[in-house]
This record gives structure tokens, sequence and C-alpha cells, in this order.
């Protein structure tokens, strides 16, 4: 399954600021899953599988190749060292990750996806790629339900990830995934607020918590 031609370019990080009008602790996570992914970064688990060292590149690519907030989260990472263990930066990344979650709602705002002063709220073309997130989601379920969820792998992870539909033990880059959210998702302003009513579509829950909060 390909990502389809009406998401060219958009990222799995970006998914909850468009769909849900914020950004949480998960949208980090599986933006590092997709940075991992596109070789921009190395995620490996420790070889007693208590702890993952991250290696970010040796250059960060130029702006085309990354976006902005992608580029500050792998610069935030390189400035604790060449390789670094998820572990360590647990008592002083916070407030970089505030920065980076700033970074991608300018992002969303740029894109012309949410309004400038009022990140819930999606502007006409925010709306239409809204539709096209909900339809992707169902068929990605779809291809799980088909294929099993070994056969979501590459590019199509992340979005899995974001959506839920993977487990959180099977795959190492989805236990990195959740790691991350256990190591940080507790941060002050980034636990989301609770919505008045779950979020539907038209099948069922939409980027439903996961029992790793704000995943």
């Amino acid at each position: 399954m390909l990502i389809p031609a009406s998401l060219k370019g958009f990222k799995p990080g970006e998914i909850s600021l468009v769909v849900l009008g914020r950004v949480v602790m998960g949208d980090i996570a599986v933006t590092l899953v997709d940075l991992a992914q596109r070789d921009l970064l190395q995620v490996e688990e420790t070889n007693d599988g208590a702890d993952w060292l991250l290696t970010p590149p040796h250059g960060v690519p130029g702006r085309r190749a990354i976006a902005k907030y992608e580029t500050m989260l792998l610069e935030k990472l390189a400035d604790r060292g060449r390789a670094v263990l998820l572990s360590s930066l647990a008592a002083d990344l916070g407030q970089d990750l505030g920065k980076v979650r700033r970074a991608l709602e300018h992002e969303g705002v740029a894109q012309g996806w949410v309004r400038r002063l009022h990140h819930d709220q999606r502007t006409p073309k925010g709306e239409e790629l809204a539709q096209r997130v909900r339809s992707f989601q169902r068929e990605l379920r779809k291809f799980k339900s088909d294929r099993g969820e070994e056969a979501i792998s590459g590019t199509l992870l992340p979005f899995a990830l974001r959506f839920g539909l993977v487990s959180g033990d099977q795959l190492p880059l989805a236990r990195f995934a959740h790691d991350w959210v256990r190591t940080f998702g507790d941060l002050p302003g980034w636990q989301p607020a609770q919505p008045g009513r779950p979020v539907y579509d038209d099948y069922g829950p939409l980027l439903p918590e996961t029992r790793i909060p704000y995943m």
C-alpha cells in the first residue's frame, strides 16, 4: 500500500494538529519514527532492551528535504552528543520539545491548514485535508485487516502508529515510540485537554488514545 498522492508531502506528525487542533507527544514520537524510516535518524534498542540509542545525522538536510520542526528536533538531539540514550534526555529536553511543538504549529499555519491565532480552528484547506486523512485512516485499517499488522512497514508505519493501528510491543520502532511517550508524555503543557465528547468518524473513534497516554 502506498501513501495516497493526495497526501503527498503530509507527515504523520502533523495529523493531530489538522484533525484534533493540537499537537500531542505522540506526534513527536511518530515524527522520530518517520525520520528513522527516512534514514535521517538512527534508533537502536540497547542490548539489554532497557533503553534506546538515538544517533542524529552529522549534518541536517536542507529545507526542501525536511520540515523546519524536524530539523529543529534533530538539532536538539544532536546538541546532546553524537549518540544519546533516551533515558538521558528525560531531565532537560522538555523546553526544547516545546519549541519543536511551536515550530510544528507554525508549519500548519504556513501550509494554510489551521488559523494563525487559533490552531484548533481549521481553514477550508485544512477541512479538506482532514477529510483526506480520515479516508486514508479507513484505507489503512482495511489494509491491516486484509494483510495483517506485519504488512505495515516503511512509510506506512508512523501513520499506522498515529492512528493506533500498531501494537506497542511488536516492531522495534513501535516500542520506541511508546517508550518516548512514556518518558515525556507527562511534561507540563503536553497533557491534552480532555474533549467534551469522543471524536468519531463514520466507523469508530478517530485517532484513539491507546493504552499509552497521548499517543
